[in-house]
Parts: structure tokens; C-alpha cells; sequence
């Protein structure tokens, strides 16, 4: 299985558990997020690859929790390994600045 395949599951079942945790339906969630309930659904069943920086801050805050959260698998994990493009590092280390992580380029 690919590190992006991985991803993908990782963040459906993140989405998915949080969303449940705070309650919320998936239409509920996405209004809060400004996005299709479809959208949600490909989300937390991990068809929606490519689910975007801005739409991932959107979904954390919406359920309240921070940004890296949503790539855990074991919910009580303190670490987490991202592989990002070099646009998205300044983001993603302004996002993460409180999580210890390892950036690797490509």
C-alpha cells in the first residue's frame, strides 16, 4: 500500500471518528465546512484523495481538534510522518508548530 493510500485511509477514519465524537451528521459538518455532504461521504470513505490544505484546516477546526490529528491512526499517538512538496511546508509548519514532525522532500 502507497504512503498517499495510507493517507487517505488514516484521514477517513480520523474524519469519521471525530465527526461521531462532536456529534455531528455529515451534512452537519458539511455546512460547517462549506462543502457537499457527498463530499464528506467520499471523505470518510476514503475515495476523496485529494482533499486540500484549506479544506483539512476547515474539517479540524469544524470538529475541533488540531490539523495533525486527522492523520493519526491511534488517536493517542504523540508522532506523526508527513510527506508534503516544498510548497506546503511554510503551511504545514505553521499549522504543526507544536507537533514534532519529520519533513522529507522530494
Amino acid at each position: 500500500m502507497s504512503d498517499k493510500t495510507q493517507a487517505t485511509l488514516t484521514l477517513a477514519k480520523a474524519v469519521k471518528r471525530h465527526r461521531l465524537a462532536a456529534g455531528l451528521t455529515q451534512r452537519e459538518l458539511a455546512r460547517r465546512v462549506e462543502l457537499a455532504p457527498d463530499t464528506i461521504s467520499l471523505i470518510e470513505r476514503a475515495k476523496q484523495p485529494n482533499v486540500g490544505l484549506r479544506n483539512l484546516e476547515a474539517l479540524a477546526d469544524a470538529l475541533g481538534v488540531e490539523l495533525y490529528r486527522l492523520f493519526l491512526d491511534d488517536p493517542d499517538a504523540l508522532n506523526i510522518n508527513l510527506v508534503v512538496s516544498d510548497q506546503n511546508v511554510q503551511n504545514l509548519q505553521r499549522i504543526l508548530d507544536k507537533v514534532e514532525i519529520a519533513i522529507i522532500r522530494k
